[in-house]
């Protein structure tokens, strides 16, 4: 499994959580792989489809169970789906694998429509056998909160080209110091605010703690952590307080 992923250069910590459910056999049946247009997700994605159906990179598309779908590009430029490639696709997911599982990537699952969401809910809360389905996606706000909770969210760091806010980058300052007082009162701060940009914080403190030396597995599924409870509508502010506190503990 690992030569699966040894030509994929950095996304450490999001590797080592992938393998460490590979080698418990503790993949999700929805994984999404969630962060800015080429940060290597969709590689990423590719090399975990082929470890879990055993076979190398090289191979995998070939393999009678591996789904691969993206999206039309319109004269326009923009991207969409069409709902009836989405319906043979869960049909396919639906259906006995030909040697044990199915796995299906949804390339761009961002373009994903509402309608096309809900067709895929099902498949996600009734999986049939080993199916595994990886969504990736660039903007993680365009995804259904049902979709979101039925799923396993990994984050990538944002490109370092793109923007990110300075009160952003003084949020994760303050969730990445080594005062507890100042972790705790931004996670308070957070917690209360009625907007808030959640992928983008939450991408930005993944590549602070890329930077800085401190993307543990377990820093990085403290992260994730927050995002699940976050989008299973659990308290913010809970769950803002906990990360401040685990984050602690990974100095």
């Amino acid at each position: 499994m690992m030569d699966n992923f040894s030509h994929i250069s950095g996304h450490k910590p999001q590797i080592s959580a992938l393998l460490s459910m590979l080698n418990r056999d503790t993949v999700p049946h929805g994984l999404v792989l969630a962060g800015a247009e080429h940060s290597g997700k969709a590689t990423v994605a590719r090399a975990l489809a082929a470890a879990l159906l055993g076979v190398s990179n090289d191979e995998l598309s070939r393999h009678p169970d591996f789904i691969a779908m993206v999206p039309i590009v319109r004269d326009s430029g923009s991207k969409a789906y069409d709902l009836d490639d989405i319906r043979d696709a869960l049909t396919r997911l639906g259906q006995s694998a030909v040697h044990g599982r199915t796995v299906a990537i949804f390339d761009d699952a961002n373009v994903l429509s509402v309608a096309a969401q809900n067709a895929l809910l099902k498949t996600l809360e009734e999986p049939a056998g080993k199916t595994v389905v990886i969504l990736v996606v660039h903007e993680l706000s365009a995804m259904l909160p049902t979709v979101l909770s039925r799923t396993v969210t990994i984050p990538f760091a944002p490109n370092l080209d793109r923007a990110v806010s300075s009160e952003c980058l003084e949020d994760v300052k303050s969730l990445t110091s080594s005062s507890l007082v100042d972790r705790l009162k931004v996670a308070q701060s957070l917690g209360k605010r009625d907007v808030l940009d959640l992928d983008e914080l939450l991408g930005a403190l993944v590549g602070e703690l890329e930077r800085s030396g401190r993307a543990t597995s377990k820093a990085l599924d403290a992260v994730l952590k927050t995002r699940e409870r976050i989008a299973g509508n659990g308290n913010s502010t809970i769950a803002f307080e906990q990360l401040a506190l685990q984050l602690g503990k990974y100095e």
